[in-house]
């Protein structure tokens, strides 16, 4: 990697204290800082995760979109040149790390999704066909993925629609950016989802959908504000 590259992974975590310090060992071998968005967490979650990376707390749980938008703002400020974006539940592997960073290093692309093995909801299926129509990629909602930071700078906003990651995504395909979706391994998840179980997760997704939908149909973007 070039010195002129600083790569960094930003992990939202929620209540983690069993698998963030494995998570984390394993990311420091391929990235250059972490920086960890302790959600609201009530166990040593953020005590833990210090060891490590630069953990930012939420004064209270702010929710997915929101913490990573808080981890895009300070990756920028740290002289981020690539983001990182992974889970802190242990399902997605570390290792994999260089095959979205090489695809970005490389000029393959400008933005890299990882495509899941599997879907765990019924409206993820919905969500993902959708997408593929739109912009080609299978499966949005995927938390692996990466970033040429130039691409954040430009839009200037990561997600303030709560679609659940995939604002950036959608408006950096708008504007022609080069995206691309790459298979990935998971691991079994330890512990609850903290988007819900089937029904709740499935209402949340269905109005992160309708929400894009219409961030997506209205007039061409103002990306000073987002509006």
């Amino acid at each position: 990697m070039s010195k002129l590259e600083k790569v960094i992974a930003i992990i939202p975590a929620l209540n983690e204290e069993k698998t963030i310090e494995g998570v984390l060992q394993r990311v420091k071998r391929y990235v250059d800082e972490i920086v960890l968005i302790d959600d609201g967490s009530r166990d040593k979650t953020s005590e833990i995760a210090s060891k490590y990376a630069i953990v930012s707390k939420n004064p209270q749980n702010l929710g997915y979109d929101k913490s990573l938008a808080n981890g895009f703002e300070i990756a920028r400020k740290r002289g981020a040149t690539i983001v990182v974006t992974l889970d802190a539940d242990g399902q997605h592997l570390p290792e994999e790390i260089p095959l979205f960073t090489n695809q970005i290093l490389n000029g393959e692309a400008e933005v890299v999704v990882g495509k899941r093995p599997y879907k765990a909801r019924f409206m993820e299926e919905i969500f993902g066909n959708y997408a593929k129509r739109k912009i080609g990629i299978g499966d949005p909602l995927c938390g692996f993925k990466s970033y040429n930071i130039g691409v954040y700078d430009k839009i200037g906003f990561f997600d303030n629609i709560q679609s659940i990651g995939t604002q950036l995504l959608f408006t950096a395909s708008k504007l022609g950016y080069k995206i691309k979706e790459i298979p990935i391994s998971l691991n079994e998840r330890k512990g609850t989802t903290r988007f819900g179980r089937q029904i709740r997760g499935n209402i949340k997704l269905f109005k992160a959908y309708k929400r894009l939908i219409k961030y997506l149909k209205s007039p061409l973007l103002n990306l000073e504000n987002g509006n």
